[in-house]
């Protein structure tokens, strides 16, 4: 299967790792590099996370406290984007 993240993706996980770095940067590096495993291993299991909150899409925990969302399409895993579980779920289309 072949994995894709969007922008929107991108630049989540972007905006957290900054907000990391600020205080902790070997902790940002950790923290990318743990969630770009999980979200690799949708590869051989994309089915690994649970049923998502918006139609189609599926949730997975990359760590402690933050969630990915995810679309599988055939042969196709999007990663939609990258949020903290304290904040209410993001509004609007993904």
């Amino acid at each position: 299967m072949r994995l894709r993240w969007t922008r929107r993706a991108l630049a989540d996980l972007g905006r957290i790792a900054d907000r990391i770095a600020a205080d902790k940067p070997a902790a940002a590096t950790e923290f990318v590099k743990v969630v770009a495993e999980k979200v690799a291993r949708l590869q051989e299991f994309p089915l690994l996370g649970r049923a998502g909150a918006y139609q189609d899409t599926r949730e997975l925990v990359v760590h402690k406290n933050y969630l990915v969302t995810y679309r599988v399409r055939g042969e196709d895993i999007d990663v939609l984007q990258v949020w903290h579980l304290a904040r209410h779920l993001p509004r609007g289309p993904l």
